[in-house]
């Protein structure tokens, strides 16, 4: 495929899928086994931030890996025991059809460190549509900033979009210089995105046609 085909990122949580809070509850689980602390996670926000960021606020220096591999394993037992219950989110399939039929590139820029990427991914039918080498995960910086960068230089040449449902999805699009759709499926109020003014704003991603067609849209 052509390097100057249109490259597309998505987030996952809230863009793609809603999974019913179970990331977070595998993380609670995974800090209480590998760090011994309780209820580490009441108050900290999800919303446009990253694994290895929230890990490094509520960890404190303690070593990540033990949790990490805990985490996995009670994602992958409540992904799995979650069953038909877990689908993605209205309109998904269809778009990501039809970018794929037209060659987009298509990748994702997501908080989840990549192994919880494949995971939920795997779990609901969508990892084979995406290209891990374009992608950008919570390996690559604690800061969604810092995730836009790593992505921007994998991506190499060619327009490159953002499609997230938190303002700190539209902040990273624009410090990198890339478009960004916003869609309000996520945590974050219709209004609220707005007013940090994406390129462009949808409910859902069921009008996929009008939406496909400005995603391939030269720019």
């Amino acid at each position: 495929m052509s390097v100057t085909a249109p490259t597309i990122l998505f987030d996952i949580d809230g863009t793609l899928l809603f999974l019913r809070g179970v990331g977070g509850r595998a993380m609670d689980l995974a800090i209480r086994e590998a760090w011994g602390l309780e209820n580490a996670l009441q108050g900290v926000s999800f919303a446009g931030a990253t694994d290895s960021g929230i890990a490094r606020r509520v960890g404190d220096g303690r070593p990540r890996e033990p949790m990490w591999e805990s985490y996995q394993r009670h994602l992958a037992g409540m992904l799995e025991g979650a069953g038909e219950v877990l689908q993605p989110l209205p309109g998904v399939v269809a778009l990501l059809d039809r970018l794929q039929t037209c060659g987009a590139r298509l990748g994702l820029l997501t908080g989840n460190m990549q192994g919880g990427a494949r995971l939920k991914l795997g779990a609901t039918g969508l990892v084979d549509y995406f290209d891990f080498g374009l992608s950008a995960f919570a390996e690559d910086g604690f800061a969604r900033t810092e995730l836009a960068e790593a992505a921007r230089r994998r991506c190499g040449g060619g327009t490159l979009t953002i499609v997230g449902d938190t303002v700190a999805d539209i902040e990273c699009a624009r410090h990198i210089g890339a478009r960004v759709l916003a869609v309000s499926t996520g945590p974050q109020e219709h209004a609220q995105l707005e007013q940090a003014r994406p390129d462009r704003l949808e409910t859902d991603l069921t009008a996929n046609d009008a939406i496909a067609d400005w995603l391939l849209a030269p720019h």
